[in-house]
């Protein structure tokens, strides 16, 4: 995800104060979480009901409760108020990503990269090359937004031409562009997460290789492996029709890279995102205007209402026909659903009280941090948005790794491998309900093409039990043996 501009600090320092709102006993916390989850359920997987309709009707479902129980109706209405404020950003990035894509489709500069990568990617290695390429630009530029809606949309067109599932393609864009999300010093989610514990952003990047690496490196291996089931032979009817397809409606120049480029350059001289994707849009409206002979009029229309060029090829117009203002609007729906749909839970403290339970229940160090492995996530399907569980998280369970003598930085790679690369997987949270709107695919047909974004929990887990890779105060190493003793002796 890319910078979004919201107050860190502020963010962490009202979590902190709602800690002191713990009104709820363990028992009332626990059934709060479970009608928050279970409405969700019932409402998304059995009624398949709109997503930001479910979000508002388990906010309402949970309100009722925990007001029965002693919540003032005031803290959640200030919990709501906090939540929207803090989405503020985010509805205006995700507009003007729409934006983005509708004037870049316009102009010709992503059917331009879904020409060269048709030409240029073999079936066998295009997962591969896919992950790879995402991965680049989400770490150079720290935004797995602007990748999926950049090169992830013109690499999903390639790999329809290709023939490639598409579920699969999908699968390798969000791990690479998610990789970026986590692993790049300019990304949001790792500066949040760095912050919420107090711990410096390098040291926090080179710990997350413990698990990162290997995850990331399944992944490839799965890649190439799938490669093995498509015969290498570019051509076919499909690829000959979105080649001729896309030849005869744009105008292809070199020149149209300057919008990416514009913006990538922006981007890592540390400019704001809202302000590089502006320069981004207006770059492009110029080249729209000069190669492919449309009016400022007609692109301010794209700019609202998406790339609408019909080029009398079916499934080139799937591919080119998206983008604009309005096509984000029932993702913008979801994002405040979610500020609304957290505002109970955070507002009773009963995220807090369970963390609670858990530490008198885990006793040792690697049993706890595999514990917040497990309930992390949890907490993410509830809260929707990693804004929300690291500063929560980092509040509470931070004194108690500073009391077991380990390094925070374990902590912050667990938010990360349990939240950031999990956030894909949910489709009512801002980070699925984006990908839906931008690639037209939903969570349950890509998710086991994308097996680092669940493989980091695995070897996570794996490092906190063992005691490989887990860091201490001082800044060394345990020894695993001497960990497995310790844990011991603890528990006893």
């Amino acid at each position: 995800m890319i910078l979004t501009g919201a107050n860190d600090a502020q963010i962490i320092r009202r979590e902190t104060h709602n800690m002191e709102k713990k009104t709820l006993s363990f028992g009332s916390s626990l059934v709060a979480v479970i009608l928050s989850l279970g409405t969700i359920i019932v409402g998304k997987l059995w009624l398949s009901l709109n997503t930001t309709i479910v979000l508002l009707l388990s906010a309402t479902v949970v309100s009722c409760f925990v007001v029965l129980k002693g919540v003032k109706w005031s803290d959640i209405e200030t919990e709501i108020s906090a939540g929207i404020k803090g989405m503020g950003t985010p509805i205006v990035v995700l507009l003007e990503t729409g934006i983005l894509v509708g004037v870049w489709m316009a102009c010709g500069t992503i059917p331009m990269m879904m020409d060269w990568g048709l030409k240029l990617i073999s079936p066998k290695i295009f997962l591969l090359v896919t992950c790879l390429i995402c991965t680049i630009m989400s770490v150079v530029s720290g935004t797995s937004w602007g990748t999926l809606a950049t090169a992830g949309v013109a690499l999903l067109g390639v790999g329809i031409g290709l023939g490639i599932p598409v579920p699969m393609t999908c699968g390798a864009i969000v791990v690479g562009s998610f990789f970026g999300d986590k692993m790049s010093p300019l990304s949001d989610s790792t500066i949040v997460a760095a912050a919420s514990c107090e711990v410096p952003l390098m040291e926090h990047i080179r710990h997350m290789l413990w698990s990162t690496t290997p995850a990331y490196l399944v992944s490839i291996i799965v890649y190439v492996v799938l490669g093995f089931r498509f015969d290498g032979v570019i051509g076919g009817e499909q690829y000959e029709s979105l080649l001729n397809g896309l030849a005869s409606t744009f105008n292809f120049n070199v020149l149209l890279l300057i919008p990416p480029i514009v913006v990538f350059a922006l981007v890592l001289s540390k400019k704001p995102a809202l302000p590089a994707f502006a320069a981004g849009i207006a770059s492009a409206i110029v080249l729209g205007m000069i190669f492919q002979g449309q009016g400022f009029a007609e692109l301010c229309g794209v700019m609202a209402n998406g790339c609408k060029i019909d080029s009398g090829n079916d499934l080139v117009n799937t591919l080119i026909q998206r983008g604009g203002m309005n096509s984000m609007l029932s993702t913008v729906s979801i994002v405040i659903g979610a500020a609304v749909f957290a505002a109970p839970i955070r507002a009773s403290g009963a995220a807090q009280i369970l963390f609670g339970k858990v530490e008198e229940i885990a006793k040792t160090p690697g049993r706890f941090a595999a514990a917040c492995y497990i309930i992390h996530p949890i907490f993410q399907l509830v809260a929707v948005t990693y804004y929300v569980t690291y500063p929560v998280m980092g509040s509470f369970c931070a004194p108690v790794y500073d009391k077991f003598g380990l390094s925070r930085a374990n902590l912050t790679r667990t938010f990360e491998d349990s939240g950031t690369v999990i956030a894909p997987l949910i489709p009512w949270g801002m980070a699925g309900s984006y990908i839906t709107a931008q690639l037209g695919v939903v969570p349950s047909e890509y998710w086991q093409y994308m097996p680092m974004c669940y493989m980091c929990i695995v070897f996570g887990i794996i490092l906190s039990l063992t005691g490989i890779g887990v860091k201490k105060a001082d800044g060394t190493y345990v020894r695993p043996i001497l960990w497995q003793k310790k844990s011991a002796k603890a528990a006893k």
